[in-house]
């Protein structure tokens, strides 16, 4: 047997290794629930801050369900750049049906900040009465009762920011499905483990809460707003000023359910490239995470009897890490689609040592380090991007 051959089913054995001790941190981090505080302090006030852009996957569903959450005192936070956004119309009407609701509606943005959403929020967060605030995209579907479930935190007057795992919700297309599956590994399972294991904080914006005091002692959200990856920046400012980053036992929901396969590429590219920004020294390690090539690989050595059985435990523990998170089993036919995830990943890898810039709602940006946003004239921009 050759060293080569032994290096690959090293290598192979290793991945899969590395998503079994992840997936069992996630099985501890959810029964955390069983004791963790189901109520809210008396009168913590929530400001929820929701940028909009266009109509998404669901939208007025994903934005009824902060219409019903069981909480008070809470304030809604709507805000697009246009004022002919067809979001705006849907928070008009949700608002006309739940008329108890505390809702502000704000019309335009900063547009001079390189990051277009971070440029809305600028002109969101003014308008915040309360003191924890919960940065929210669109496509953000709650839990009537997830406020009573992340609040308990702040109890800790250390702590600063607050975020969630993410879970992809309501797959009806294959590229949907593995742009779920995507979220749930690495923005679930692998996050949740680097948290658990080495203390690293994978903070995802698509649930980020943050007291009004941390916000305003790190320089207010406009301080990421030429970041690409403000969500992950937000907590480093955070960390940095002394106040604790924490992660919540209760994951977040977002709703995917008829993505395109040039969608799907043009994210994974784009976040390929921002984990490039963020962490150069770990980004190498994605391809130990991915048992796939070494699966392959074996296939070409006297163990390619050990290749399917490698992609096989990835499937199960993939899956039952979904019934986990989600609370249900994804259908059959994209559980079989994890292998073919997993090659999308693979080639997304490679992306950013070929492109140079990416687009993002109009404008051409390159990213350097701590992914902050440099615009790039269209005249200098010679090299191939990303959508």
């Amino acid at each position: 047997m050759n060293v080569t051959t032994v290096l690959i089913a090293g290598l192979a054995t290793a991945s899969l290794g590395l998503f079994v001790l992840a997936w069992s941190l996630v099985v501890s981090w959810r029964a955390r629930q069983a004791w963790w505080p189901r109520v809210a302090g008396p009168g913590r006030g929530v400001t929820v801050i929701k940028p909009l852009c266009g109509v998404d996957d669901d939208l007025e569903q994903n934005l009824d369900s902060f219409f019903r959450l069981e909480h008070e005192p809470l304030q809604l936070v709507f805000g697009a750049a246009d004022p002919a956004d067809p979001a705006l119309e849907i928070v008009r009407r949700l608002a006309r049906r739940h008329p108890h609701r505390d809702v502000a509606i704000v019309v335009g943005a900063n547009h001079d900040a390189p990051n277009p959403k971070v440029g809305l929020q600028e002109r969101l967060v003014p308008h915040a009465r309360h003191d924890i605030l919960l940065l929210s995209d669109a496509n953000v579907r709650i839990r009537s009762d997830e406020v009573g479930r992340v609040l308990p935190a702040f109890d800790d007057p250390r702590a600063g920011l607050v975020y969630q795992a993410v879970v992809g919700i309501g797959e009806e297309t294959l590229p949907a499905a593995i742009e779920n599956l995507h979220y749930n590994d690495l923005a679930g399972v692998l996050a949740i483990g680097a948290t658990l294991l080495t203390g690293q904080h994978a903070v995802n914006g698509k649930g980020e809460w943050v007291r009004g005091e941390t916000l305003a002692d790190v320089g207010g959200i406009a301080a990421v707003r030429d970041s690409a990856a403000d969500d992950s920046a937000l907590a480093r400012l955070v960390g940095l000023a002394g106040w604790r980053v924490v992660l919540s036992p209760e994951p977040v929901r977002i709703v995917h359910r008829t993505w395109s396969w040039r969608g799907l590429w043009q994210r994974h590219v784009r976040h390929a490239m921002l984990r490039t920004r963020i962490a150069p020294a770990a980004y190498p390690l994605e391809l130990l995470l991915n048992p796939l090539p070494w699966a392959l690989l074996l296939l070409a050595t006297p163990w390619a009897m050990l290749a399917p059985a490698v992609m096989l435990s990835r499937i199960v523990l993939e899956a039952t890490a979904m019934r986990v998170l989600r609370g249900g089993w994804p259908a059959a036919v994209y559980t079989l689609s994890i292998p073919l995830k997993d090659a999308i990943y693979l080639a997304g890898w490679f992306a950013p040592l070929v492109i140079r810039h990416v687009h993002w709602r109009g404008r051409r940006y390159r990213l350097v380090k701590h992914a902050r946003m440099v615009p790039v004239p269209a005249a200098a921009a010679t090299v191939r991007s990303a959508a």
